[in-house]
């Protein structure tokens, strides 16, 4: 008895002890404040709380998102990024033995350095233009000889149409001067504008890196928060990121190849530039409507007015056939796959009005926003025809045949 009298002796003591231990450790905040009630609230005041609470998440989610809109672009890039780098991933993580976080960040690395090397080029191939341009007006700015300037053939034409020569150089050496100098502070705005992109590669690789390792758990997140059915929200968690790849891929990967297929026909055709303008062709890629006219439409005109009628015509067929109709009625849809999401007419509304609403990051913003809106409408649609006719519809299974949201492995959010 004595002995057993020790023992809950001693378990007290290490009792009080161990509630001091905790009392010590807890933060001085949890000290002074009273203790919580745990005792039931009515269901009309649960309700209120949680209302006010989802409030609170919606402002302090606009509040988030006004503070990164500045790096929004970047996001969105990294985003896009890590969903077209998901297969090679997946791959190399298996091969690595399953090292997720070594197997994502060497897939990062990868695609940085490839983005740097290409936005290197593209800088310095632009500058370097530039530069020439500037030059070229520079030396045309020192003549007073109507023919050095315009060229033999102008310089006839506007004698025999009564112009005057003085004039016309003074003219010309004007608006060459005016264009000199707009050519150098482009050369230098582009050179500056090269940090921004810069700092904007570097959160989209982050941004990538972290998505590439995080995609399932945020996409079960979204089917736990969100107030929608967890087949719905899965469904649009996989159409966001289908159309996200499928236009990214499909927009880069046209670009380079009708910039590749236009350098062949400009070098076809004579031009020394034919590297440049095939550059510029593949940047040209990206406008809507317009596109790849914008270059071959204004190098062909340009090689009319200075009377070259076969490289002109070369060009002009070239970009018409080859450039524009083999490269998006052909190359295109082969590259995107099945993966065309919506009506032709919609996807050219989404692309003009995103470019308009978002800038050049509308090419890919448009396509994505309007295509989650036709997904949700499919599944309001189909809602709504199983509500009207419920002898066809299966209470075990509303919807088409698929587990619920909760039972689904990860690896179909990873597919």
């Amino acid at each position: 008895m004595v002995a057993s009298g020790k023992k809950d002796d001693e378990g007290a003591k290490n009792a009080g002890k161990t509630a001091k231990d905790r009392r010590a450790a807890m933060p001085l905040s949890d000290i002074e404040l009273p203790r919580l009630s745990m005792a039931p609230v009515p269901a009309a005041t649960a309700r209120g709380r949680r209302y006010a609470l989802s409030v609170v998440v919606v402002l302090t989610f606009l509040t988030v998102a006004w503070i990164a809109s500045p790096l929004w672009v970047g996001l969105a890039l990294g985003t896009v990024m890590a969903f077209t780098a998901q297969p090679a991933y997946r791959r190399l993580a298996v091969r690595m033995g399953d090292r997720r976080y070594l197997a994502a960040a060497v897939t990062t690395l990868l695609c940085g350095i490839a983005s740097a090397i290409a936005l290197s080029i593209i800088l310095y191939i632009l500058v370097r233009e530039l530069f020439l341009l500037v030059a070229l007006l520079q030396h045309k700015l020192g003549s007073d000889s109507l023919s050095d300037i315009v060229g033999e053939r102008a310089a006839w034409l506007a004698g025999r149409v009564g112009i005057d020569k003085v004039d016309a150089v003074a003219r010309i050496r004007q608006e060459l001067s005016a264009a000199s100098e707009y050519a150098a502070r482009a050369a230098g705005t582009l050179v500056q504008a090269t940090t921004s992109a810069m700092l904007g590669l570097v959160i989209a690789l982050m941004t990538m890196y972290y998505v590439l390792l995080e995609w399932p758990n945020i996409a079960i997140r979204l089917e736990r928060v969100l107030p929608l059915d967890p087949r719905h929200t899965r469904a649009l968690v996989l159409e966001f990121r289908d159309v996200g790849r499928s236009s990214f891929v499909g927009s880069v990967a046209t670009a380079l190849v009708q910039g590749v297929l236009g350098g062949v026909g400009y070098a076809l055709a004579g031009l020394s530039s034919s590297v440049t303008l095939g550059l510029l062709t593949a940047l040209a890629s990206f406008i809507p409507l317009v596109g790849t006219a914008l270059v071959w439409v204004g190098v062909s005109i340009y090689l009319l007015v200075n009377h070259e009628a076969l490289p002109a015509f070369l060009v002009l067929g070239w970009g018409f056939f080859v450039v524009m109709g083999l490269s998006d009625y052909f190359i295109r849809p082969r590259l995107v796959g099945g993966a065309e999401h919506g009506h032709p007419l919609l996807m050219l509304v989404s692309l003009l009005g995103g470019v308009e609403v978002f800038g050049l990051a509308g090419v890919l913003a448009g396509p994505i926003l309007m295509s989650l809106f036709l997904a949700a409408l499919r599944i309001y649609e189909r809602e709504v025809d199983q509500e009207d006719v419920p002898d066809r519809r299966d209470i075990s299974h509303p919807g088409p045949p698929a587990p619920e949201a909760p039972d689904l492995p990860k690896k179909t959010l990873e597919e």
